[in-house]
């Protein structure tokens, strides 16, 4: 709920509709992959978002393993 309300809140600051915000920031970072993306934007009928979801999927990927080694490495060195 978190990355749904603060994607929609930012998307709002920098003109965004709140609403696509909220779901390719919120709901398509915290999806699947793929066939996620898929699954929202067509659950809402928002398929001509796919190109920010893929954005959003490939970040929020990139992010959870750069804090997952940070995490792992500092818990390996103990």
């Amino acid at each position: 709920m978190g990355a749904i309300i603060g994607s929609a809140l930012v998307g709002q600051l920098v003109g965004f509709y709140p609403i696509d915000a909220a779901i390719t920031a919120g709901l398509c970072m915290a999806n699947r992959g793929g066939s996620g993306d898929i699954a929202v934007l067509g659950a809402c009928k928002r398929m001509p978002l796919m190109a920010y979801a893929q954005v959003s999927s490939r970040l929020g990927g990139g992010i959870i393993l750069i804090i997952g080694s940070v995490l792992f490495g500092a818990w390996l060195t103990k």
